[in-house]
């Protein structure tokens, strides 16, 4: 008996040595985001999952061969987080038909499948970004199926999530649906059932949709809404409101509140609002990129914003152009109507981008626990690659750098009661890390130069972490090619890619022929659009039928893309 323990206890051991490698970041510069100061020269041991010391000394390890990273002259922060996203959408045009019904062209059923379907693949895009950890505020009860299945069987950020949204009225898309996303909740006793229901899933937090409409005044609704406050209280779970009116984030924090999930949208903050969020110590959630990218959407005409173009799920962005390829008599009316005078639109937008702006530098300065979050998986707003522009939003509002990354970091995580467990660079706490080469507070950009991200102690090699499809790196250069940007678009080519003529007629051979033929259509060229008609993907190779307008003119083309490696290596074009 004692030999076999012997025997376990060497097993053990040996298992141990082999699968728990300790990671020591040697000589880096570390982001302190509680003081908002750098900290030259650190050395950082991670075991297992977490962060067991930090030193200005080297340190030695009871393991024979630690990973060591060399952190000479890059700079350490912890995770990202984005508190304010939503997996039951993809961000395409079709994911929100109460906003704009296109059911005609893409049903709702197969826009619900393929929300399930790209999460795996959407966990590992928010990774690549830098961001750790994601709060989904709202969604059906397959949410609960996300956090407590999907993420533990994929790499994944950390998951936190709620069910349903509690709503004083529900959308007529989603009444059919047996899983709904907001329910309707008019009474003590309808709201009681549902948290009940959703207690039982052990959700993270909860979350109320407070609608201030005419026949659904926020008044009206204010019992339900305190009701519900006072459940989560006695059940110990965070509430986060949607209340984008001051009258409703006043009513909103009444209730109970904790979290603010939108901003204030239509007249500046009064001092009444800030003495309520500092006494209840509400988090404040400016959102502010997501209305505007729902117009750009329907005209068609995204922002193309760099990291959208390299990292959004491609063929969730490709459908923000669809707009371009429908008549008048496929779209719905408002549709009709933005197209005959979207000035009205924008000036809208520029009315609440103001407000929202100047509400944010006057919370900032009053000390108010501010948290970034895009709602992602709304139209327009991509999951993961929507971040950063939410972050350069913020910038807008004359906050600093600082600000921003604390707002990334540890304010969003005391906002959610995780400041324990993530949200800063601190022993004992989740080794959620990104390793930079240049320093975010001196440029917020720099959040752009990511070297490595660390999850849970796991090295996860960014750069070779999304593997994308033939199909989705064809789509991306179709995407790059309508919106014009060169750099885009040469990106999905190989160094020795050649350009055909059916069927063996060289036309081009080598990136620098193709950019510069490209680049002078893309400056020169008016109302550059490709349509993909049809598409075919066999193997290593992608086939599509194109309809390119080219200014006035139209032109057919049979394209045949073949990958090779992550890159487009041969272009076959039949004319």
């Amino acid at each position: 008996m004692k030999n076999i323990l012997t025997f376990l206890g060497l097993l053990i051991c040996t298992y141990t040595s082999i699968y728990s490698q300790s990671v020591l970041i040697e000589n880096i510069n570390l982001i302190n985001v509680e003081t908002g100061k750098v900290e030259a020269k650190k050395y950082i041991l991670i075991e297992g999952d977490n962060i067991s010391k930090i030193s200005s000394e080297k340190i030695k390890t009871n393991e024979k061969n630690p990973t060591v990273i060399d952190g000479t002259g890059k700079f350490l922060m912890p995770g990202m987080i984005d508190t304010h996203i939503h997996f039951f959408q993809t961000g395409s045009l079709y994911t929100r038909p109460d906003g704009v019904d296109m059911t005609h062209i893409f049903s709702y059923e197969d826009e619900i499948q393929f929300a399930k379907d790209i999460i795996p693949d959407s966990f590992k895009r928010y990774l690549r970004l830098g961001i750790t950890s994601v709060m989904d505020v709202g969604g059906p009860f397959y949410n609960f199926t996300v956090r407590d299945s999907i993420a533990k069987k994929n790499l994944s950020p950390n998951v936190y999530l709620t069910g349903p949204l509690f709503s004083p009225y529900q959308p007529k898309a989603f009444s059919k649906l047996k899983d709904v996303p907001i329910a309707e909740i008019t009474t003590k006793e309808e709201a009681t059932a549902l948290f009940d229901k959703m207690l039982a899933s052990k959700p993270d937090f909860i979350k109320i949709w407070y609608i201030d409409g005419k026949t659904f005044p926020a008044e009206k609704s204010y019992p339900v809404v305190e009701h519900i406050g006072q459940l989560a209280r006695k059940n110990n779970l965070k509430l986060t409101v949607h209340a984008t009116n001051l009258n409703t984030a006043k009513l909103a924090i009444k209730a109970g509140a904790n979290i603010l999930v939108h901003s204030v949208r239509d007249q500046l903050v009064d001092n009444e609002l800030i003495r309520m969020l500092k006494d209840n110590d509400v988090t404040y959630i400016p959102t502010l990129i997501v209305s505007r990218n729902y117009g750009k959407a329907y005209l068609g005409n995204p922002a193309n914003h760099p990291q959208d173009l390299a990292f959004a799920h491609p063929t969730v962005y490709g459908t923000l152009t669809d707009m371009n390829r429908f008549s008048d008599e496929e779209v719905p009316e408002r549709i009709r109507g933005l197209r005959k005078d979207s000035q009205r639109l924008e000036e809208r937008y520029q009315k609440s981008d103001s407000i929202m702006l100047l509400n944010l530098e006057k919370l900032t300065k009053e000390g108010i626990n501010i948290a970034t979050g895009t709602d992602a998986g709304n139209i327009g707003t991509m999951h993961a690659s929507s971040y950063i522009q939410e972050i350069e939003a913020m910038k807008k509002s004359n906050i600093s750098n600082i600000d921003i990354i604390k707002a990334s970091t540890i304010n969003a995580a005391k906002g959610f009661g995780l400041e324990s467990k993530i949200g800063s660079v601190i022993e004992g706490k989740l080794a959620d890390l990104v390793i930079l080469t240049s320093n975010p507070i001196e440029n917020i950009q720099n959040l752009n130069t990511i070297d490595e991200v660390i999850k849970s102690g796991k090295i996860l090699g960014v750069r070779n972490l999304i593997q994308e499809t033939p199909e989705q790196i064809v789509q991306r250069q179709v995407n790059a090619y309508n919106a014009r940007n060169i750099d885009a678009f040469m990106n999905t080519y190989a160094d020795d890619i050649k350009i055909f003529n059916f069927p063996d007629e060289l036309s081009m051979s080598g990136k620098e022929e193709m950019r510069n033929s490209f680049q002078s259509m893309f400056e020169k060229v008016p109302n550059l659009y490709c349509e993909i008609k049809n598409r075919i993907v066999l193997g290593n190779k992608v086939v599509d039928r194109e309809y390119v307008r080219f200014g006035e003119r139209y032109s057919n083309v049979i394209a045949i893309y073949e990958v090779e490696n992550g890159k487009i290596s041969k272009v076959t074009f039949l004319r």
